[in-house]
């Protein structure tokens, strides 16, 4: 049986209802929800998302949530309800008002009903989700859809991953430069964040000049890959003025949390992607950071490997290992590594036909006097089927370098 290569950036598969909410909202606009032609159209969603698309319909029209399948329970009895309006009036019902008297005198869901137009309400649902000076999500909609996405990556089974992004020394910034300068360097920081995105992410302004993004379906490995693509575009961006910043530049630091290894709730993924954007700050700044719960010291073991490693440019180098340990590597290669750089190494251990994979910051790149580099990277990331094959490989070297010597090794034979 062949294997494919694994990747540690394979993308994650989507749900398949990430884009239900903006398809009805856009079938909302376009068709009035009594014609044939919008019937058709949910009958079609019906066959591709189930009872899903109802669960989002009332939730648009209602502000309601219910289950997909009591929402469909729900629509069925809102259709009946409206033919015996009908039957009752002698005329025809719209729906949307068959809706509200449904919720509002059958099951009695709906207090005080307003009667709003849909453009209209969305247009203040927007003002009202909105940061007003960068245009991105403010803190309300990140946290209404943060709750939102998790629900999704646990029904799906899915992976999601938090970003906490913070502008490093911005008080310097504004001092220096003025609060206009600031307000400027923010709502362009802001478009260089959307522009660095995926249409399905969602980045938001958590607060002065901290943002936070939220990605869902990603797992920790693509995380990273997407939050260090995105701090080196805002590194190289021209920021006016930002000669006047340490180091001559507006960088910004990073923090990574994943839900469901790091978290199993909002809360806490927020707080760990905080924890682990302070460890970016207090490692020196420009910086992405991995929420890590483990706090173990791992002991450095001797061995001689081969394998490779492959930079953002995905152009692969070859390399020897000099020792190795549960937390790093550290290895010679025949090319400069900058350090900070993220990088993956796969390992040609023994027993592992495929070899081991894990994804790593560099923190030290030397160069030796035969014109060959020395590399340290911390591993940040790998697979547990990699980390464990790493492991049992580290533990069967320690066992060995503990065993006594034979007797063909005995100087007084």
């Amino acid at each position: 049986m062949t294997t494919e290569p694994r990747s540690l950036d394979a993308p994650s598969p989507e749900p398949q209802d990430l884009q239900l909410t903006e398809t009805l909202h856009r079938l909302l606009h376009e068709m009035e929800l009594d014609s044939s032609g919008c019937t058709e159209a949910l009958a079609r969603l019906e066959r591709r998302y189930g009872h899903a698309v109802f669960s989002e319909l009332l939730f648009i029209l209602t502000h309601l949530r219910f289950d997909p399948e009591e929402a469909g329970r729900h629509w069925e009895a809102v259709l009946r309800h409206r033919e015996s309006m009908r039957a009752r009036l002698e005329t025809g019902v719209d729906l949307r008002v068959a809706l509200v008297s449904y919720f509002l005198e059958i099951n009695k869901q709906l207090k005080n009903p307003k009667v709003i137009e849909l453009k209209l309400f969305e247009q203040t649902e927007a003002s009202a989700y909105r940061d007003e000076l960068t245009g991105l999500c403010n803190f309300r909609h990140f946290r209404d859809h943060l709750a939102r996405e998790i629900h999704r990556s646990e029904r799906f089974g899915l992976p999601l991953s938090l970003i906490m992004i913070d502008i490093d020394d911005f008080k310097h910034y504004n001092d220096t430069n003025g609060h206009e300068s600031g307000n400027e360097a923010l709502v362009t920081l802001s478009g260089i964040l959307i522009d660095s995105l995926r249409r399905i992410d969602i980045p938001s302004r958590y607060g002065g000049e901290e943002f936070v993004v939220i990605l869902p379906a990603t797992s920790k490995p693509s995380a990273l890959r997407i939050a260090e693509r995105t701090r080196q575009r805002i590194e190289r961006h021209p920021f006016r003025n930002a000669v006047s910043q340490p180091g001559g530049r507006l960088t910004v630091s990073m923090g990574i949390a994943s839900f469901p290894v790091d978290s199993g709730d909002a809360s806490d993924l927020v707080r760990h992607a905080d924890s682990a954007l302070y460890v970016a700050k207090t490692l020196g700044k420009n910086q992405v950071h991995l929420y890590s719960q483990s706090r173990r010291s791992f002991r450095r073991v001797e061995a001689s490997v081969t394998g490779s490693f492959v930079g953002l440019s995905s152009k692969q180098f070859p390399l020897q290992t000099i020792n190795l340990s549960a937390a790093g590597v550290l290895f010679r290669a025949s090319r400069e590594v900058a350090p900070g750089a993220i990088i993956e190494v796969r390992l040609n251990l023994p027993g592992t036909p495929d070899g081991v994979a894990a994804m790593g910051r560099v923190i030290r790149s030397d160069q030796r006097k035969d014109r060959s580099w020395e590399v340290a990277m911390r591993i940040l990331n790998a697979p547990p089927a990699d980390r464990y094959h790493l492991s049992e490989f580290l533990d069967s070297l320690r066992v060995e370098s503990l065993a006594p010597p034979c007797e063909a090794q005995n100087p007084s034979i």
